[in-house]
């Protein structure tokens, strides 16, 4: 087979050195037209005290001055304590300590944008998904003063 006529497929459990094909394709392919490459994942882990079990956090990373967060999860019990609130402010300042400027995520109406906004996130666009009535929301927040 020839570069003109490749297999293509659809994958729902994609090989994580297939998956480093793309990410590192893209970064090559980045750091070629930018010079600058500064791509660092990032973690955040709330633990339960006397077992050091991982109960929940927030997992991203950060890159082009700007850090994503992926996934923010706190279980049911450990909400409306602050924790969340910590959380996303340790990925914050570590953001600031990374030289980033912007903070970026996305959330679903039946989980948290109410939260991120008292956090001084803003909506920058939102697009309504299946069922009907839910909407996913891009928000986004300065971390420092331009």
């Amino acid at each position: 087979m020839s570069n003109a006529d490749p297999d293509i497929a659809v994958s729902d459990e994609p090989d994580p050195a297939d998956i480093a094909v793309i990410t590192d394709g893209l970064g090559a392919y980045d750091f070629s037209q930018t010079g600058y490459r500064d791509f660092r994942r990032l973690a955040v882990f709330v633990r339960d005290r006397q077992t050091g079990k991982v109960m929940g956090g927030l997992y991203g990373r950060s890159a082009f001055g700007l850090v994503y967060v992926d996934w923010l999860f706190l279980p049911e019990d450990l909400r409306r304590a602050g924790i969340g609130s910590r959380v996303l402010a340790m990925a914050e300042e570590e953001g600031r300590r990374r030289g980033c400027t912007r903070i970026a995520l996305t959330t679903l109406s039946v989980q948290a944008p109410g939260f991120y906004q008292k956090q001084g996130y803003d909506i920058a666009a939102t697009i309504d998904c299946d069922p009907p009535g839910l909407t996913h929301y891009y928000m986004t927040k300065r971390l420092t003063e331009f």
